[in-house]
């Protein structure tokens, strides 16, 4: 049949017809070049899906007839991440040296209390240590080894009530990840010796140091984005574990959980 002598809606119908099929075939390549696409790029899409309700009452009804509408909200993971390394910033601290002239670069540290109780790594440091931890704001404070884990390799310290120049210091504590990773979960870990970095991976596995001892979380981050003391994070900024010498002489890539810095009343509450 020639094109001309078709009717109006048949036209219509005909454009129908092809816009569906064209639909479908479309359909069809997207999800055959995700099934063959690398993890890591899968991961960058844009995949998490949430719906939100609003409830939209028309003028002049009560609220009991409100009318509930629902919306569909695309979160990239990029903006979790963001999202989360801006909500754990403020609770990390950088730890050097109480040289004046060129401190050195020690390791990075976590806030825990508002007291100032600040976690790291112990294989860097030594009984009766002191060191400066500047927060993320610049403000330098003295901060004083108290005491060391030796199953995890956690060093804790007091710091002082008010920085170096006398004014007053506020901490931001961290919050501490309440469930255990599974594998496959997407993790942050925190680094940079004189400004913030970040490396983001997966879980690759989880390793027992020891019978009911602490357990280490294993990454495939690379272990040269790493420093000592740094904090992985959860995507919702919470800490998940911490990089110490138990962790680094268990894999190159792993953190100790932080559920060893849960007390164990909190443990029951959960």
């Amino acid at each position: 049949m020639d094109m001309e002598q078709l009717s109006k809606s048949q036209i219509v119908l005909l454009t129908l017809l092809v816009s569906f099929v064209t639909s479908i075939a479309t359909g069809i390549v997207t999800v055959s070049l995700m099934d063959q696409a690398p993890p890591v790029v899968a991961q960058t899409v844009n995949r998490i899906i949430e719906r939100t309700v609003e409830k939209v009452t028309p003028a002049g009804l009560a609220a009991a007839t409100a009318v509930t509408q629902e919306k569909t909200v695309i979160v990239k993971e990029t903006d979790l991440i963001s999202a989360a390394v801006l909500r754990a910033n403020p609770s990390i601290v950088r730890l050097y040296t109480t040289s004046t002239d060129t401190p050195a670069f020690l390791g990075l540290g976590v806030v825990m209390d508002t007291s100032g109780t600040i976690v790291s790594d112990a294989g860097v440091f030594k009984d009766g240590d002191v060191a400066i931890a500047e927060q993320s704001s610049g403000s330098r404070v003295r901060a004083s080894l108290t005491s060391q884990d030796a199953t995890s390799s956690l060093a804790f310290f007091a710091s002082a009530t008010s920085s170096i120049d006398g004014k007053p210091v506020t901490w931001s504590p961290i919050a501490i990840a309440g469930t255990h990773p599974t594998l496959g979960t997407t993790v942050i870990a925190l680094a940079g010796k004189s400004v913030a970095r970040i490396a983001a991976g997966i879980v690759t596995t989880l390793i027992a140091l020891s019978e009911g001892g602490p357990q280490v979380i294993d990454t495939d981050i690379g272990p040269e984005a790493i420093l000592p003391g740094s904090p992985l994070i959860t995507t919702e900024g919470n800490l998940l574990g911490i990089r110490t010498e138990a962790a680094r002489t268990s894999s190159a890539s792993g953190f100790i959980s932080a559920s060893v810095l849960i007390k164990p009343d909190e443990k029951k509450a959960e």
